[in-house]
């Protein structure tokens, strides 16, 4: 993992000029205030900072196949109620009058069905 640093190198060199520029002409007052939104921004990165390497850590820790721990991967699934079961072969009736190409003996029949409302 990289080093963080809050607001970064140039960007907080950048926002203390502005900073210092902006103290001569509003007054000691408005230079608390910028110095108050500074810290508020400083801690809101390091909150922000530490929630990333805790979802980098949650990350690592992941089984290879990138699924949660304790959940069942998706191959492994069995059949689910109302579902085809995948694993199953299916007889369709096939009539004469069915639409086909090939032959009628062949060894694998694969049956198309759609509704056109």
């Amino acid at each position: 993992m990289k080093a963080r640093t809050p607001l970064g190198g140039l960007g907080l060199v950048a926002l203390l000029g502005a900073a210092v520029g902006l103290s001569g002409c509003q007054g000691a007052g408005s230079m608390a205030k910028l110095n108050e939104q500074l810290t508020q921004i400083s801690e809101t990165q390091a909150q922000i900072l530490s929630r990333i390497d805790q979802i980098e850590t949650k990350i690592a820790n992941l089984p290879a196949g990138g699924a949660a721990p304790g959940k069942a991967q998706p191959g492994q699934q069995g059949p689910q109620p109302g579902k085809p079961d995948p694993a199953a072969t299916y007889k369709v009736a096939v009539a004469p009058t069915d639409s086909s190409k090939g032959p009628a003996d062949a060894l694998v029949t694969l049956v198309e069905w759609s509704d056109f409302q």
